[in-house]
């Protein structure tokens, strides 16, 4: 190994400091010989430069007047730990010495301390560790079973990498249902166009054209997506206030379950059109709301006689995009809230597989501030749903707007370039493990290099995303063609 420094200093157990021989970069992997645990693996988490020049001196260098400088390179690294001989990862429970040397890790130590594996079973490949041809695979029972939340600003590469790990989740037959509410994941049917990062990162061109089933409320809009309604005669009164926006049970649920039997038994195969007449005609404030609710219902034209069947909407091992782009944000709100709903029960009772609901633009229906129409279902998701196989992935662009319950449930996090102060607090918040050195670091991420943090990985990871094997659908908007 190249030796790059040697500690100095006080020397604690999770850290230390060390006087650089040759420059290093941040974040990078370092090895200290330990004299009882052997080669114990580091990273090095802020590095300066400390000079004897002062104010003075570097007046007389703006002049022109030679002036020697005298520098030094140093560096606080964090200790990672070494593998003991059961496989697990410790670290040493004595510091090491002053004086020792510090060297660059090498690939088989960095594999090694870390868990890289390729072609693990249970893998999602999802690109390699930064500066190495290592393979950074996440653990997919850990991203189903514990939820996953992708943050970056915009235009920060979110949506490539939820590409890149959906196409994962399909290899591996994971049954997916994807919230897209720009309509930017049907691309996932096409092949990408292949070159030279497809041949590094041994990535091949691939669509799944006939494993993404699309539904959208406006299908017209939509083109390729099919219909997406609701029956209004499997609604129960509960699901049916959730669609009208209506969350007070108590005041509302007595007056609407009587509504239903009054208009049932008249017609069995009663419409929304039948419920809102039935409800102009009654009386009292309670009523009054109800017909107002009921006619915004109808009019989205989301119930039907017969709507979309669980058995056309979950496909087991296949993935299926609810399409809401130019669709209303309080139709959105309440497409969200069923769906979610409906999972959930299912899932309870074993009535559909286990999967992976991902939910783009999370903080519009999981806000930190306030309450819209899904909030409260998401929320269950986020603290009940990995009891019973349903795996939620949040995505924003906006960590500090979503709801923090939600966020800390997520225990797999994976990062891109986020500048705003108020989103890098909320994530500093969400994430154990987390260094002053790493926080930096994400506010200078370049496009496509992603902090990971769990998904089978005690450490936090900056990984380079690997290209995707479909075509990116989120791409911006050229205005003026050069």
């Amino acid at each position: 190994m190249e030796e790059v420094g040697r500690i100095y200093g006080d020397v604690g157990l999770g850290q230390f400091h060390l006087t650089m021989l040759t420059p290093v970069e941040r974040g990078d992997y370092l090895c200290v010989k330990d004299e009882i645990h052997g080669e114990v693996l580091c990273q090095l988490d802020d590095l300066r430069r400390k000079s004897d020049l002062d104010l003075d001196r570097a007046d007389q260098l703006g002049r022109g007047t030679a002036t020697p400088i005298h520098e030094s390179l140093l560096g606080l690294a964090r200790v990672i730990g070494y593998r003991d001989g059961a496989g697990l990862v410790k670290v040493p429970t004595i510091p090491f010495r002053p004086g020792a040397q510090v060297y660059r890790a090498d690939d088989p130590l960095i594999a090694q301390v870390l868990g890289l594996h390729r072609h693990s079973a249970s893998g999602a490949y999802v690109g390699m560790l930064r500066n190495h041809e290592l393979p950074v695979e996440l653990d997919i029972n850990q991203l189903v079973q514990r939820h996953v939340s992708v943050l970056a600003k915009t235009g920060g590469g979110k949506s490539y990498l939820l590409g890149v790990l959906i196409e994962e989740l399909l290899r591996h037959k994971v049954t997916c249902v994807i919230i897209d509410p720009h309509g930017e994941y049907g691309s996932l049917r096409q092949p990408s166009e292949s070159n030279g990062a497809h041949a590094r990162f041994h990535v091949e061109a691939q669509g799944f054209a006939s494993r993404i089933h699309e539904y959208s409320p406006d299908a017209t809009l939509n083109a390729g997506a099919k219909p997406l309604t609701f029956s209004l005669r499997t609604l129960e009164p509960r699901d049916l206030l959730i669609f009208m926006g209506l969350s007070n049970v108590k005041t509302f649920l007595a007056p609407l379950k009587s509504l239903l039997e009054e208009v049932g038994a008249v017609n069995p195969d009663y419409t929304a059109k039948d419920l809102v007449r039935a409800a102009e005609r009654g009386e009292g404030p309670a009523m009054e709301i109800l017909h107002e609710r009921l006619e915004y219902v109808e009019q989205t034209k989301l119930l039907a006689p017969q709507g979309t069947s669980l058995r056309e909407l979950v496909h087991k091992g296949d993935a299926t995009l609810i399409n809401l782009r130019g669709v209303a944000p309080d139709v959105q709100e309440i497409v969200v809230a069923r769906i979610a709903s409906t999972l959930f029960d299912n899932r309870k009772k074993a009535q559909i597989p286990p999967l992976f609901l991902v939910v783009e633009e999370a903080h519009n229906f999981a806000p930190q501030q306030g309450v819209v129409t899904c909030s409260r279902i998401l929320k269950n998701i986020a603290s009940e749903g990995r009891k019973f196989g349903l795996g939620l992935c949040v995505v924003t662009q906006r960590a500090a707007r979503i709801d923090k319950s939600v966020l800390s449930q997520c225990t797999t996090q994976l990062i891109l370039q986020v500048t705003n102060p108020l989103d890098l607090k909320a994530i500093a918040q969400s994430i154990e493990g987390l260094t002053e050195g790493m926080t930096e670091m994400i506010q200078a991420l370049p496009v496509g290099v992603a902090l990971i943090t769990g998904g089978g990985y005690h450490t936090p990871l900056f990984c380079e995303i690997r290209p995707r094997a479909t075509r990116h659908g989120g791409e911006s908007v050229r205005i003026v063609e050069n």
